[in-house]
């Protein structure tokens, strides 16, 4: 009854993975095939947060036309409508003899007709200054004013300067981007290797489960014709079944990076993907050094970044100090007047006014703003420079440490290789033993998985030395 329960339970299984295999044929033409260089593609093309560095690309070089747009004139076309609610009032401490010239003996000057005149006007607009005071309301209810404004920046040194910080604010928003490419490459590539890693142990384990099935069916067939005891029956069932957790961890490990990978990828979780190679594959390439040549570490994006910074800290510094300068700037105003007291626009009157002016503005005294700007700046200053010398030491602390690990990692796997040949060999040896009665079952069992540590070990060595590859040429700031 034990025997016709393992046979069930085997075929199941196997019947199990032919269903798998058979849907997986079926839906084949709408799998994704990727590889590493696809899967970096793929994500630099559809990852939101390179789109968004690329966006930012785009604004900052907007931004530097803009602060070239401030050196060129401005202008603008002006339109305006009041309405007066009390008018204002004026008020004249003279006479009108004074008025028209003839002072307050001086009336002589004029004609009997204009004395005459000047004494009526005298009297209605206050003629005794002690008596001046209703004054007289001048103005129209409605006023209309339309014209052009034209100015220019002759002589603005932050203006100028402004343009050259405009600049560093691209370069810095293109190695963000450069960054941001770079970052996401490395997850990536970390993420493919995690998901090759869980794909190679999820295979090895069904290989293993393959292999101790035909061990099984074979130590059975000997137990039948009770060549070897129930013992080793019910051994190699338990061993058999403990693997299947192994399986199911390992398609847990499979699915969940597949699924981290696809997220770094930018699209949807539902797309079907299939990993193409294995971790053997990048052994030919683990010899192939990567040692910087350079000690300044030119391409790591971190002191890229630094260092544009800093220039952006020091064009912060000059603009501060030219605030203290003069200015000069230029301007321009047309435009015609109107004033009314009904809406009957045809009826208008329009008069010309305009003016041209230069206007020199000198900074005096601002409360002491822009001497503490400068000390502002100027600590900044002090602050990035040493980040840099801090940031610079922790990079070549992580190149050496890099590299330190690569280099045990190819002893790793180089030890790792040879042990699993060794255990291949073992097996052979011991189950030979086996099929001859020389050796117990439990013999065969430790050989089995001793080939199974040691092809783990072998596959681990290798994801150790990818992932500290990885590492390295993040922090060297290699391109894909």
């Amino acid at each position: 009854m034990r025997v016709t329960k393992i046979g069930i339970a085997l075929m199941a299984v196997c019947g199990l993975f032919r269903l798998s295999a058979a849907n997986a044929q079926e839906t084949d033409s709408g799998i994704l095939h990727l590889d590493l260089e696809t899967a970096v593609q793929v994500a630099l093309n559809e990852n939101p947060l390179v789109k968004v560095a690329d966006m930012e690309i785009e604004k900052k070089n907007y931004a530097k036309k803009s602060a070239y747009g401030a050196l060129l004139p401005q202008v603008d076309l002006m339109g305006q409508f009041q309405r007066m609610l009390k008018r204002q009032t004026m008020y004249l401490d003279t006479d009108m003899g004074s008025l028209f010239g003839g002072g307050s003996g001086g009336a002589g000057n004029l004609t009997p007709e204009e004395q005459e005149i000047a004494a009526v006007l005298g009297k209605l607009m206050a003629p005794d200054p002690d008596a001046a005071d209703e004054g007289i309301q001048v103005g129209r209810k409605n006023m209309w004013t339309g014209g052009v404004n034209v100015s220019l920046p002759l002589v603005v040194p932050s203006l100028w300067k402004n343009v050259q910080m405009s600049k560093v604010d691209l370069e810095m928003a293109v190695e963000q981007s450069r960054a941001s490419k770079i970052d996401l490459t490395y997850q990536v590539k970390k993420a493919f290797y995690s998901t090759l890693l869980a794909k190679d142990s999820y295979d090895l384990f069904r290989e293993t489960y393959t292999n101790d099935s035909l061990n099984l069916a074979n130590i059975k067939n000997k137990f039948d014709q009770g060549i070897v005891a129930e013992y080793d029956v019910i051994t190699a069932d338990v061993r058999l079944k403990s693997i299947i957790p192994n399986i199911l961890q390992a398609e847990s490990m499979l699915k969940i990076s597949e699924l981290q990978l696809k997220m770094l990828m930018g699209i949807d979780a539902e797309v079907p993907v299939e990993i193409v190679g294995s971790l053997s594959e990048y052994e030919d390439s683990m010899f192939e050094a990567i040692v910087p040549d350079d000690n300044n570490l030119p391409g790591n994006s971190d002191l890229r970044q630094l260092d544009l910074q800093a220039m952006q800290a020091k064009n912060a510094h000059e603009m501060n100090k030219l605030q203290r300068l003069p200015t000069l700037t230029s301007s321009f105003n047309y435009s015609y007047m109107s004033q009314n007291n009904n809406f009957k626009f045809g009826d208008y009157r329009w008069d010309p006014y305009s003016v041209v002016g230069v206007t020199l503005a000198i900074p005096i005294f601002s409360g002491g703003q822009r001497h503490h700007n400068i000390k502002q700046s100027q600590i900044q200053l002090y602050q990035l420079r040493e980040q840099r010398r801090n940031l610079k030491r922790s990079l070549d602390l992580s190149v050496k440490n890099s590299v330190e690990l690569i280099n045990k990692s190819i002893e790793q796997v180089v030890a790792a290789e040879s042990s699993v040949e060794q255990a291949n060999k073992g097996y052979e040896i011991t189950r030979k033993r086996y099929d001859t009665g020389m050796g117990t079952i439990v013999d065969l069992n430790a050989a089995a998985l001793a080939v199974t540590n040691a092809e783990l070990q072998y596959r681990n060595a290798i994801y150790d030395y990818l992932a500290s590859r990885a590492d390295l040429e993040k922090t060297l700031g290699y391109d894909l």
